[in-house]
């Protein structure tokens, strides 16, 4: 079962109680980064890991653009450093998930990647999603309940050290995300941990869409965003948001491939030819597609996230080194029920997170 860490009051005070409380398991899970990432950049890697978060952050502006964007959750970054005991480059850098991706630019890289279904079921709605990432990342899922002057109150699957992967608020906000690496990215944009909380501390669906479409993003992400309400979704890079339109009767599918979003990074969509990521995107979209006509409520849905045996469940050794780190439920009804499962498919059961 994944601990679940309350982190709540002003953003720094947020920030210490989350590096207090998790500080052995921050200090494996970033041991264990390093090891992933110094092995991945062989000749490239220099004599020292603070090195080489010292250099990531300085030859970007990703940090001071979430300072400048989001300073309650730049401040909640430094809480955790402090709360840790950690370099601040280290978690920093450790919290540009996304970014390293293509910071990197390593051939051979784990193509990540996450599925995600949004329906329409007859409580309201709901989302669901698989977050797959590299293998390294397993053993530090946590749940992060949040509070705080400036925040409604959220639960957000997280690891250790990180401000947040998904989540959901007490207004009846949920965001889920898939990275789209095809897509062009910014030294200078939001990053997507910072984009995803900013979006997560809306009021409402129309709030939380407004604050991802008026960003300067840093990288290709895909952003679903359900309410009692509706369903919305944002297709974001670092030069063009565009909004989907969504058929609130139907099924709602995406992976990790853009649906109209033509912001197109050529390098980076043959470097992801090559290590197989989009095959691997387009795999799991069909397969979803293949049983959209079988997802009319949310335990059709669920039965598919259940499945250990399905395309959308990642194993290491047979998707080039990531896997299933999480799956998620939210269901945006009267009463909100957020449900969360650690690793894979038949491997733990899932848990009833409350507010």
């Amino acid at each position: 079962m994944m601990e679940i860490v309350d982190c709540h009051g002003p953003p720094s005070k947020r920030g210490i109680a989350h590096g207090e409380t998790l500080r052995s398991d921050i200090s494996d899970a970033l041991a264990r980064w390093e090891q992933a990432t110094m092995a991945a950049l062989k000749e490239r890697a220099p004599h020292s890991f603070v090195d080489y978060c010292e250099t990531f952050l300085n030859e970007t502006d990703l940090i001071d653009r979430a300072r400048n964007d989001t300073p309650n959750l730049y401040q909640e970054l430094a809480g955790i450093a402090e709360g840790s005991d950690q370099p601040f480059a280290l978690i920093a850098a450790y919290n540009l998930m996304d970014e390293q991706w293509w910071y990197d630019t390593r051939g051979t890289a784990p193509p990540p990647g996450c599925s995600l279904i949004a329906l329409h079921d007859v409580k309201g709605f709901a989302l669901m999603q698989n977050m797959d990432l590299p293998e390294h990342m397993d053993g530090a899922q946590v749940v992060l309940r949040l509070s705080g002057p400036d925040i409604p109150q959220t639960l957000v699957l997280s690891a250790a050290g990180l401000i947040g992967l998904t989540g959901a608020n007490i207004a009846g906000v949920a965001v889920g995300v898939n990275t789209l690496l095809m897509l062009r990215h910014s030294i200078a944009g939001l990053p997507v941990a910072f984009a995803l909380r900013n979006a997560l501390a809306a009021e409402n669906r129309a709030e939380a869409v407004d604050r991802l479409v008026t960003a300067q993003h840093a990288s290709g992400q895909h952003y679903a965003i359900v309410s009692r309400s509706g369903i919305s979704a944002v297709e974001c890079s670092a030069a063009v948001n565009d909004i989907l339109p969504v058929d609130q009767a139907s099924v709602y599918l995406h992976t990790n491939h853009p649906f109209i979003n033509q912001d197109f990074d050529d390098l980076a969509v043959a470097r992801l030819e090559n290590a197989g990521f989009n095959r691997s995107s387009h795999r799991r979209f069909d397969w979803l597609t293949k049983h959209q006509g079988q997802l009319s409520n949310l335990e059709d849905a669920k039965a598919r996230f259940d499945d250990a045996n399905a395309p959308i469940c990642m194993r290491a050794h047979t998707h080039g080194g990531s896997a299933t780190f999480a799956t998620v439920l939210y269901e945006m009804t009267d009463t909100l029920r957020i449900k969360m499962r650690m690793a894979r498919a038949g491997d733990y059961p899932w848990q009833v997170v409350d507010f």
